[in-house]
């Protein structure tokens, strides 16, 4: 067995685990009707089969209609809801893993008038509960909190985590930042922590005192005056003392999002230090979290008594067999993630909601299954990008004959994303799709540029077409002056770039070339035709470009035009008409890409059968390259 450390059997409570890895909330926003449906259910299936020994699921709502936020929400308050959150708990025990409920309650409420520190929305007023509600309004709060609990255990459910942290309610209360009640529920760091120790103790009183229950706590805001290490090792002891069996030792709050849900800005393992903190005061376990993205380092952390188990989500979703290719000692065969929040945030995208980028079947695992192909076919594969790549894997998976010809060199423009600052995770995309290549029966000819011809020559049963983008254009005067130079080849080769830059774009390529170009030294100007840049970006890493721009001075002209080019200077005209200049070295095009699709529309009327993937079909990222190329090697 690899990783002796991490996979040696644990305890949380009267909870038995069999190895140290926890699979935290993820929350997928999957259900239908408040109702558990094959989507969730096949999900974590596949973490649970995949090794795991414990998996958080998001809360219900305890509170039906009062709090509650709409169809994707879980319910559990009458039969027909409840039953199904039965059968998931099943089959998650079924596959070998435990289940805990995550118990939390809303951070807001909404009134019908104005109340203290409340904000208008629509023709509503909603306040933080942590300072608007009544000690009555606490008291029945952990009431219907402590009647989830109980009705957690009645469901199947192994222990509950109570959510501390995030900046939702308990989190509020806990910080004395946020916390501006003068009551006995505010002021000093003991009151403060009253809520959740009540919590604890009513939890336990309703649900058994061998229910366990485990504590995400926020460890430190990374605030100016919020809650701090030390005050946590505080409420650490009183949560102990309390009755709680486990911690969680989380971090950030709503204004920090980017601490408690690293981007790939973010060094590997950035909260371990407050878990080992909070370990220096308390007996129960503690649980590390925060891009815990490798099994070296999720082994490191146990051995060394840095916590006792640590809890992963992302990496999970990126590759569920995670733990059971690391105890195999399987490590190349690990899909890692790449912290780009790109497909798992917020809505996800659209049609399925959160899923992955690096993971096509992710949020699909009900609708897609690697099987045998019933005829086997001769298929060829134009393109070694990411998508080329996925699709020549998993038609050799299902046995069919498979070759794959790239012009150039594997990797596509992966290969150069992978350049930009912060954004070396994003080779971890190509390692693994050439190590899975290298391990199959796919031929792959390099440096081999198809024409169809030759394609039809070869005589496939099928072609798959994925050659990419190719550079949008620009139409002006001045474009091809010597001061201007293309995003990608400037990314494929050295340029000696000036010390004044203009960039032609605002989208992610745009703006990661600024983060990239700009230093003391050089000024870097974007210009954006939109009246906003990275529009399409999610919101914590597009902050966090953002301020890593702000802080290198890069200067942004938003709903501005370039007319044209001139020797060492710009023309620009703003929404409004009016005109100005600007004096440069280079220019740098880095506007929305093409479909470079030409071989597409050649072959259609020449060969039965051929497919596009990834942009050479629609323009998009990574993620949805791969799941093209999956549907489309599936289908054959």
């Amino acid at each position: 067995m690899s990783f002796p450390h991490l996979f040696s059997s644990g305890q949380i409570g009267k909870c038995r685990l069999k190895n140290r890895i926890i699979m935290s909330l993820f929350p997928t926003k999957y259900a239908t009707e408040n109702k558990v449906n094959q989507k969730m259910a096949e999900f974590y299936r596949a973490r649970a089969k995949g090794g795991v020994s414990l998996i958080v699921l998001d809360c219900p709502c305890l509170d039906y209609p009062r709090a509650y936020k709409g169809p994707h929400e879980l319910r559990f308050d009458q039969e027909e809801y409840a039953s199904g959150l039965s059968e998931l708990i099943n089959i998650i025990h079924n596959e070998g893993a435990k289940v805990f409920m995550q118990l939390n309650y809303p951070k807001e409420r909404s009134f019908t008038k104005e109340v203290p520190g409340a904000k208008k929305k629509g023709d509503k007023w909603v306040a933080p509960l942590a300072n608007s509600m009544s000690l009555e309004d606490a008291d029945e709060i952990l009431e219907i909190m402590a009647h989830g609990a109980r009705k957690a255990r009645e469901t199947g459910y192994d222990g509950v985590e109570i959510q501390a942290s995030y900046g939702d309610l308990i989190a509020q209360l806990l910080s004395p930042a946020l916390n501006k009640r003068d009551d006995e529920l505010g002021g000093s760091l003991d009151t403060r922590a009253r809520f959740l120790t009540r919590l604890i103790t009513k939890v336990k009183d309703a649900a058994g005192e061998d229910f366990p229950v485990m504590v995400k706590l926020v460890c430190d805001e990374f605030i100016s005056g919020g809650l701090n290490i030390y005050d946590a090792q505080k409420v650490a002891l009183l949560v102990e003392n309390a009755g709680a069996d486990a911690i969680v030792a989380n971090a950030g709050n709503k204004s920090t999002k980017f601490v408690t849900i690293p981007t790939h800005e973010s060094p590997p393992g950035p909260l371990i230090h407050l878990a080992s903190q909070i370990k220096d005061k308390v007996h129960i376990p503690v649980i590390a979290i925060g891009k815990i993205n490798t099994p070296d380092l999720a082994d490191e952390i146990i051995r060394k008594g840095d916590a006792d188990f640590v809890a992963i989500a992302r990496a999970l979703v990126a590759d569920p067999d995670f733990p059971r290719k690391a105890e195999a000692g399987m490590t190349d065969e690990i899909r890692g993630c790449i912290y780009c929040l790109e497909d798992c945030a917020e809505k996800g995208v659209s049609g399925i909601g959160r899923c992955c980028t690096v993971n096509p079947f992710a949020g699909l695992e009900y609708l897609w299954k690697v099987s045998p192909a019933s005829e086997k076919k001769k298929v060829l594969v134009i393109g070694g990008g990411p998508g080329g790549m996925q699709a020549a894997i998993l038609a050799d998976q299902r046995g069919h004959e498979v070759e794959l010809w790239e012009q150039n060199q594997l990797g596509g423009q992966v290969r150069l994303a992978s350049k930009a600052p912060f954004k070396e995770e994003v080779s971890e995309v190509l390692r693994y799709l050439k190590y899975c290549l290298d391990n199959s029966k796919v031929t792959v000819h390099t440096g081999h540029r198809a024409g169809a011809d030759e394609i039809i020559s070869f005589a496939p049963d099928v072609v798959i077409v994925a050659t990419g983008s190719r550079e949008g254009g620009l139409d002006m005067p001045g474009i091809n002056s010597d001061i201007v130079v293309f995003a990608r080849d400037l990314y494929e080769q050295e340029y000696d770039l000036g010390r004044r830059v203009v960039i032609i774009g605002g989208g992610d390529i745009g703006c990661e070339t600024a983060d990239w170009l700009a230093t003391p030294d050089r000024q870097v100007s974007i210009v954006e035709i939109l009246p906003q840049v990275l529009s399409k970006m999610k919101k914590i890493p597009r902050e966090r470009l953002l301020s890593r721009l702000s802080e290198k001075g890069v200067k942004i002209f938003t709903e501005t035009q370039v007319t044209s080019i001139e020797k060492n200077r710009v023309n620009m005209v703003r929404k409004d008409g009016e005109k100005f200049i600007i004096e440069v070295d280079n220019v740098v095009v880095a506007i929305q890409p093409k479909p470079e699709d030409s071989l597409l529309k050649e072959l259609k009327n020449k060969i039965k059968n051929v497919i596009a993937v990834g942009d050479a079909k629609m323009l998009g990222n990574i993620g949805s390259a791969l799941r093209s190329a999956m549907e489309a090697a599936l289908k054959i």
